[in-house]
């Protein structure tokens, strides 16, 4: 019968993720044309695609849509819109730090007034707007700027990460901290505001997640010269011990919520289809340590030696396993 819920389940994200994307054609893509003839600029190839499939697409259908199942409704038109427009802010604040190199004050000056701030680069004049709209309708304005304020403060710390010489202690508190915020902010474009109980909750969700990310952005950390828990492991066996540990402190604050305990169960199962991912990629990577003996030297290695292929048939039927067991 588990297994018969948890189809159905996996039926609903797919069909939530079609209305992204029929919303996404609708709304998204001429926005985003909008904003470069306004603008005079160009989203760049990867970032649009980025924005398209993962911010404006999965992080919304996905995320947001599943706090608002916990909660016993379904996503409205009003928190949609403010996810999307977010998912767009989220790669173009990248670009703020890493191409514009504005300084802090100026991003700070964005991010908290940003209808006083003079921008002069398309990115600026994108987050400028964005900002302000986000602003004068999130219901709970408060909560949104401290969210953003936690963003800001680790984006930030993460500058450290260029270091060689920076501490797994480091490490663990920028990734688990990262992203940890990514998730809450998104949350905070709700008319449901995250209290202290499941702000918990999405901290070990958001953990998992930025670890995931680092899992399978192994190549272009390294190439990057980005140190990450993931390239600079020692011990990939005790990583993914690790990971297990986190998943279930993550299920057991997910069930102490005060909500019905069968959207908690089908949240929880959502929640790990990605951390399912992560550990079957754990697994090709304690393989390849058990081979050699020893710690691995990644810029020794080729590219294909840090890709995970998921669409492997071997490792699609070990995410769904991995899926259905998380959950238990």
């Amino acid at each position: 019968m588990r297994l018969f819920r948890y189809i159905s389940i996996s039926r609903n994200v797919y069909k939530e993720i079609k209305k992204q994307k029929q919303y996404n054609k609708t709304f998204l893509v001429p926005y985003l044309h909008e904003l470069e003839n306004k603008y005079g600029g160009t989203f760049k190839d990867e970032q649009k695609k980025k924005i398209l499939n993962y911010y404006g697409l999965f992080i919304t259908s996905f995320l947001c849509s599943n706090y608002t199942k916990l909660y016993g409704r379904t996503l409205t038109d009003a928190e949609r819109k403010r996810a999307t427009l977010f998912g767009i802010l989220t790669p173009v604040g990248d670009d703020l730090f890493d191409v514009d190199k504005l300084d802090i004050e100026s991003i700070r000056s964005i991010t908290y007034t940003p209808e006083s701030y003079t921008a002069t680069t398309f990115s600026a004049h994108v987050a400028k707007e964005i900002q302000i709209f986000l602003l004068g309708d999130v219901p709970h304005k408060e909560a949104y700027l401290q969210a953003a304020k936690n963003v800001l403060d680790i984006q930030i710390e993460t500058a450290r990460q260029t270091n060689s010489t920076i501490s797994v202690q480091e490490l663990e508190h920028i990734t688990y901290t990262k992203g940890a915020v990514s998730v809450i902010i998104y949350h905070q474009c709700l008319d449901d505001v995250a209290d202290e109980q499941m702000k918990q909750v999405l901290f070990c969700i958001g953990s998992l997640y930025q670890l995931g990310n680092d899992i399978f952005d192994l190549y272009k950390d390294v190439r990057d010269n980005i140190y990450t828990l993931v390239n600079t492991s020692d011990d990939f066996t005790e990583l993914r011990k690790n990971f297990l540990a986190r998943v279930r402190l993550q299920n057991q604050k997910i069930m102490a919520l005060p909500y019905a305990k069968k959207n908690k169960k089908e949240f929880c199962f959502v929640m790990n289809t990605i951390n399912a991912r992560s550990v079957v990629a754990l697994d090709q990577f304690v393989r390849m340590q058990q081979k050699t003996g020893k710690k691995i030297n990644w810029q020794q290695l080729q590219r294909k030696d840090m890709i995970v292929d998921m669409e492997k048939p071997g490792n699609f039927l070990k995410w769904l396993w991995y899926a259905y067991k998380l959950a238990e």
